[in-house]
C-alpha cells in the first residue's frame, strides 16, 4: 500500500511539474525591450510601413506578447506556400525580426505562431 501512495505522489508531481512548464514556457514574452523604430517589410524587402511612434510600438509588443500561441516548429519550410513579411524592431544597441504571414497578420517565430492578425498588408 505504501509503495503505491508512493508512485501515486511521484506521479503527480511529475504531471504537476510538466504541467507548470508549459504554462510557464507559453507566458513567456517574445519581445521584451523598449524599440525606436519599427520597420513593416513585405515580400522581397518592400517597406509598407515605418512606425517611430514608441506609444505605437509598444502597443505592437504588447500585442504579440499577449495575444494567444499555437506550437509550431518551424523548420524554414513551414511557411514557404504563404506570402510574408518581416517586422523588424530597432533601438540603439539591438535589431529584432519577426516574421508575420500578410493574409492572416499573425506573427511568426521558430516556435509560435501568435494570432496578432496585424493588419498590414501589401
Amino acid at each position: 500500500m505504501a509503495k503505491i501512495k508512493k508512485l501515486i505522489t511521484v506521479i503527480l508531481i511529475l504531471v504537476s511539474v510538466v504541467l507548470l512548464t508549459a504554462y510557464w514556457i507559453n507566458q513567456q514574452k517574445i519581445l521584451s525591450g523598449e524599440y525606436d523604430k519599427l520597420t513593416i517589410s513585405g515580400m522581397e524587402g518592400t517597406t509598407i510601413q515605418v512606425i517611430n511612434d514608441p506609444g505605437e510600438i509598444a502597443k505592437i509588443i504588447s500585442a504579440i506578447n499577449e495575444s494567444p500561441r499555437t506550437f509550431k516548429y518551424d523548420n524554414g519550410f513551414t511557411y514557404d506556400y504563404l506570402p510574408h513579411g518581416i517586422l523588424t524592431f530597432e533601438n540603439e544597441t539591438e535589431k529584432v525580426q519577426i516574421g508575420f504571414i500578410l493574409s492572416t497578420g499573425n506573427a511568426i517565430t521558430k516556435y509560435w505562431e501568435i494570432h496578432t492578425e496585424f493588419p498590414y498588408r501589401q
